[in-house]
Parts: structure tokens; C-alpha cells; sequence
């Protein structure tokens, strides 16, 4: 026998691997899985009724498969009963992952008139927690498909009767009440809905961005609504009477905008304008809208601080309160009794005074005031300052004019000068003459002639004309200049070195004054001492040079 006899494989062999082959086979098919591996993505989910949904169905994320239902496991009550409600568990492709916390699953049918069901998933948002293998997805998160025998359970004999009777309404809300073979009039109400057919599709134009609005502005807005819909819906069943009232008295409200047609076709044409104008007003609102919002916040730290302040102010009203009590007020009413005629009489006595107060603000704020505010016409003065700044500085000068004085009293002081013009003139005591370095231009404000306003003490100062400082001008006085010959420039140079050093005496003199008004006492004690010497010399030895050089000036003589 050769070597390669020696290597076949028994029969009983060769029958235990075709027996093994055959259980794998039988195994495959009817297990549809391969032992001694992972199923992939297990996810869990409870729904109120496992409807129609068994193994193998299909789990689809926008209409793509990405899994099967592995079982469906119906849930019992306490006594072992079964329920609707159901687990379904479901394997997942890994296309499908990931899978959030907040994912929704709903059993909707593959056909139209009902048939197989399939799992539609929604993910979840991004931002969730994503889900381990083996989660179990609660009840609030899923929901079944509306079969069509619960819809025609809803119709029932009193429902199907309130539809005929509102079919039949509206027919006769379209076409009218006559015979059903009779035409329907012009002025019907199926004549004016094929009219708004005609001219509403400018109407259409808006129809994608209401559509999008319906959606709200987070998913499952619109979910939220119909299930809020539904709640709405039951509490208007549990109430049936109060149901009957409102729609009776909505035809009430109907027929009495039919009754006025002609004047609700009137007030619908001015619609138009109307939102024309509250377009713009919406707009502003809205931007009105962030600044109400930062208020707002603004606004909730005294909010919340404002329980605490009513706890403290608890004991004010409780006292307040006593103290408006019936026993608190008939004492207080008896203690002011003797007191309420006098305040009755001081307050009848008071109008003249009030009268007198308010007299005197009116002419302040009419008179005095605008008269205070206007310039001083004058070719000496600022013509921009007004006359209530001019009368600071001439307080400010009396002020400063007062200050001098010594041992012996008052004194103003006077710089002489001359120059050579000479200018005389008649007055009461006489003819007086006198020399001015330069010519005279006018007199301002002329003698006895300045315009004066009508002062009338018989009219209230509010009523009177503020006074008017134009008092006008007069010409000059006669002036002679002199006909000596020119100052030499010597002359002219010894004066203006007296003149300037007696100017820098009398500076230093005032630079003593503010000193002593600024409280330093010792700085001005010997800025004092230094400048009287200094006036004692120039009075002693310079001002006879002074008085000679003036008279060289003028031509005085000696």
C-alpha cells in the first residue's frame, strides 16, 4: 500500500465533519448570526405599544437603513397580565453612531394604507451626551403611528352627524339656503372665495416664511404644539356646554359682522395703510426691544433684593398701619382740632405773601434777568460781556479800593499826569482847565442827557421795560494843544523813567496787599518795609525831577 493510501481520511471521519457542516448550516440559517461574536451596537427603547413591530423590522435614520429590530419583549403589570407598552431592542450599523441622550424614535408604517413598521431614529442634537451600547431610550422619547382604525373609531354616530351638519353649513355658507339644483348667486360666499382665489396670490409670496415660523425655532417645536394642541383639545371635550356657548355665540358674532358688511369691506381697505405704517412702527419697536432686554437685566438684582426689603419694611406698615387705626386717628383728630383753625387762618393770611413772592420771581425772570444778560453799549467796554460780568468788576474794584487805608483812614490811589492838550471848561464853581496827553473823542455818558426807561411805581416790575443802557454821547470839550516846540527826546526819556518807576512802586504796593490777603503776613511785612523805602526816596529825591520834567514837557516853565 503506498504512502498516499495511508493519508486518506476514514469514513466515519469524513461523516463527522459532513454532521458538523450540516449543524453549522442549520445553525446560520435559522440564528442569523455568527456564535461567539458581538451583535455591534445594541440600543434599547420603551413604547407605549409595540403596534405591528416585530424582529428583523428596519431601523432607519432619514429614510436609510442602518439597522434591524433584534426583539420585542411585551412588558407585564404586577399580576403577570400583559401591556401594550413593549421593549424593542434594535442592532445598530456603525454608520448609525453617534447616538445622543436626547434621541427620539417613532414606529411609522412602510405603506400607505398601514402595512409593515420600521423604527424611524433621530439621532439626537450634537451637543447631547452620547449613548453607551446596551441604553435603553425612555418612553418621553418615543412615540407610535396613529393606526387607521382609531381613526374611525373617532367617527362615531355623534360625530359623523356633527360633520353632516357642519357639510351642510358650509353649503350653505358657499351657495346660500335655496333649492340644491339653483345656482348660486353672484354675491355668494363661494363667489367671493373664488374672487380672494383670483387676487390672493401676492398673498402667496410671504406663505414659505409662515410656513417656516409654524416650525418654531427649535426642533420639536411644532411637536410640542400638536401635543399641546391635544391637551387643549380634551379640556374643550370635558366641557361640552361651555363648548355649545361659544360656537352659538361665535354665530352671534358672525352674523353680526355680516349685518355690516359694507362697513368691515371698509375697514379691510384701510388695512393696507395701517400695516403700512405699522411696519415701521413693529421696526422700532424691535429696536427699542435690546435696550428693554439690558433694563431688564439691569432690573432683576433690585427684583431679587426686593423681598428682603419688604420683610424690613414689614414693621413700618404694621406701625403705620396702627397708626391710621380708628382708636389712633380719633385721638390725633382730637389733639389737631384746636390746632386746624389757626392753620386755616395762616393759610388765608399767607396768599399775600405768596402773592408778593411770586411778583418778585416773575420780575427777576422777566425783567431783571434779560436785563442782566445783555451788553453795555459802550466804545470803552467789551462789547461781549454782559452787564451782570461788568458789575463784578466793579464790585471787584470797590472791593479793591477799600482795602487801602492806614492809621489815618481811607485813601484812593491817584497817578497826575499831563501832556499837551489842554482842555478847560465852565462849571458850577467856575472855569477849570486842565492837560491830557491825547484828544478828547466825546463824552459818554453825556451830562444830563442819557436816555433814561419810564420808571412807572404804579405798574409791577413784571410788567415794566428792563432798563436801557444806551445813554448816547455828547461832543468833546474844547481842547488846545500847545504850541511849544517838541520835547527833546532827553525830555521825553527822563519822564518816562520817573513815570515807570513810580508805576513799579505803586505794583509792589498791591503785591503787599495780596499778600496780606492771602494770609502771608510775614512776606508782606517785608515786601511793606522795602517798598515804603523805596517811596520815601523817590518822593524826597526824584518826584521835584519829576514835577521839573513834566513842566519841560508841557511848557510850564520852572
Amino acid at each position: 500500500m503506498s504512502g498516499t493510501e495511508n493519508k486518506r481520511l476514514s469514513n466515519p471521519m469524513i461523516g463527522l465533519i459532513a454532521i458538523v457542516i450540516l449543524v453549522i448550516g442549520f445553525y446560520l440559517a435559522f440564528a442569523k448570526s455568527i456564535p461567539f461574536t458581538s451583535d455591534g451596537y445594541e440600543l434599547r427603547a420603551v413604547f407605549s405599544d409595540a403596534q405591528s413591530i416585530r424582529a428583523n423590522s428596519p431601523v432607519r435614520i432619514a429614510g436609510v437603513d442602518v439597522g434591524k429590530v433584534k426583539s420585542v419583549e411585551h412588558l407585564t403589570d404586577e399580576d403577570g397580565e400583559g401591556l401594550d407598552a413593549a421593549v424593542v431592542t434594535m442592532n445598530l450599523k456603525e454608520d448609525a453612531l453617534p447616538i445622543k441622550e436626547d434621541a427620539t424614535m417613532r414606529l411609522r408604517p412602510r405603506l400607505f394604507l398601514e402595512g409593515n413598521l420600521f423604527v424611524d431614529l433621530e439621532p439626537g442634537s450634537p451637543a447631547g451626551e452620547e449613548l453607551d451600547s446596551g441604553s435603553m431610550i425612555p418612553l418621553e422619547q418615543t412615540s407610535i403611528s396613529v393606526q387607521f382604525d382609531q381613526v374611525l373609531t373617532s367617527l362615531q354616530q355623534p360625530v359623523r352627524a356633527s360633520l353632516g351638519t357642519f357639510l351642510s353649513e358650509f353649503g350653505t355658507a358657499l351657495c346660500g339656503s335655496g333649492p340644491p339644483d339653483a345656482d348660486c348667486a353672484p354675491d355668494s360666499g363661494g363667489e367671493g372665495l373664488r374672487e380672494s382665489f383670483r387676487t390672493s396670490p401676492a398673498a402667496y409670496r410671504s406663505t414659505a416664511e409662515v410656513n417656516e415660523a409654524f416650525l418654531g425655532t427649535e426642533p420639536g417645536d411644532l411637536a410640542g404644539f400638536v401635543r399641546n394642541l391635544g391637551t387643549t383639545v380634551e379640556a374643550l371635550d370635558r366641557n361640552r356646554e361651555q363648548l355649545k356657548d361659544l360656537v352659538t355665540n361665535f354665530r352671534i358674532v358672525t352674523g353680526s359682522f355680516a349685518a355690516e358688511d359694507e362697513a368691515l369691506e371698509q375697514a379691510i381697505a384701510e388695512l393696507d395703510p395701517l400695516l403700512a405704517v405699522g411696519r415701521p412702527a413693529l421696526a422700532k419697536l424691535n429696536g427699542a426691544l435690546p435696550a428693554l432686554r439690558a433694563f431688564s437685566r439691569e432690573l432683576l438684582p433690585g427684583v431679587r433684593s426686593a423681598n428682603k426689603a419688604l420683610d424690613d419694611a414689614n414693621p413700618f406698615i404694621r406701625q403705620l398701619r396702627a397708626l391710621v387705626s380708628k382708636r389712633e386717628l380719633r385721638g390725633l383728630v382730637k389733639d389737631l382740632r384746636v390746632s386746624i383753625p389757626s392753620l386755616a387762618r395762616l393759610a388765608d393770611e399767607t396768599r399775600p405773601f405768596l402773592e408778593e413772592t411770586r411778583a418778585l420771581s416773575s420780575c427777576f425772570s422777566s425783567t431783571i434777568i434779560p436785563w442782566a444778560n445783555t451788553t453795555v453799549p459802550a466804545d470803552s467796554d467789551d462789547p461781549d460781556a454782559p452787564v451782570f460780568k461788568n458789575t463784578g468788576y466793579g464790585l471787584a474794584g470797590l472791593g479793591g479800593e477799600s482795602r487801602s487805608g492806614d492809621a489815618n483812614g481811607q485813601y484812593f490811589r491817584v497817578l497826575g499826569g499831563g501832556g499837551l492838550n489842554t482842555v478847560s471848561f465852565d462849571t458850577d464853581s467856575g472855569p477849570t482847565a486842565g492837560v491830557v496827553p491825547f484828544g478828547n473823542l466825546g463824552v459818554q455818558p453825556a451830562r444830563q442827557s442819557a436816555a433814561k426807561t419810564p420808571f412807572r411805581p404804579d405798574v409791577p416790575c413784571e410788567n415794566q421795560d428792563p432798563p436801557d443802557l444806551n445813554t448816547g454821547g455828547a461832543p468833546a470839550v474844547p481842547t488846545t494843544r500847545s504850541t511849544n516846540p517838541a520835547p527833546t527826546g532827553a525830555e521825553s526819556a527822563a519822564v518816562t523813567t520817573l513815570s515807570n518807576e513810580y508805576a513799579e512802586i505803586y505794583t509792589k504796593m498791591m503785591e503787599v496787599e495780596a499778600l496780606e490777603g492771602s494770609g502771608e503776613a510775614e512776606a508782606a511785612a517785608i515786601l511793606r518795609e522795602e517798598t515804603a523805602e523805596r517811596l520815601r526816596i523817590y518822593t524826597k529825591d526824584l518826584l521835584p525831577d519829576y514835577k521839573d520834567a513834566i513842566a519841560d514837557l508841557t511848557g510850564g516853565g520852572g
